[in-house]
């Protein structure tokens, strides 16, 4: 198995529990989410965007979904880029944004992360011939 399809599938294990932590304790994930805060938090997203962002890419041609992958890489990479771009003010409220919503409202996005997720792990697993 190629390298870039084990880092997308770790990569989409990961967003698969950070999203259902979300839906599961949305207040425990607002206090991490406000920890982000930071230069540290903003250049640790904008990286983790740009691992997956490549991963999916270079994953992409041995899944059972390339365009769905490359899509989503292409939009990882993008956000990569664009994100030291915004500064730490923009960033914190961002973050700020996010903590704000109602309980149901983090959970719904959280929600879509898992879905994420898990599309990413489907799309990664064997063809059955």
């Amino acid at each position: 198995m190629p390298l870039a399809v084990e880092i997308s599938g770790l990569l989409g294990v990961f967003v698969v529990l950070v999203g259902a932590w979300g839906v599961l304790a949305p207040s425990r994930m607002s206090t991490l989410v406000d920890r982000f805060g930071s230069t540290g938090g903003l250049w640790f997203a904008a990286a983790f965007r740009l691992v997956l962002g490549l991963a999916l890419w270079f994953a992409a041609p041995q899944s059972r979904a390339p365009l769905l992958l490359q899509v989503l890489g292409v939009v990882a990479i993008i956000a990569a880029i664009v994100i030291p771009f915004m500064g730490i003010e923009r960033f914190k409220a961002m973050l700020g944004w996010w903590t704000k919503l109602s309980t149901g409202s983090q959970r719904a996005w959280s929600l879509v992360a898992v879905a994420l997720g898990a599309a990413i792990l489907w799309a990664l697993l064997p063809v059955a011939t």
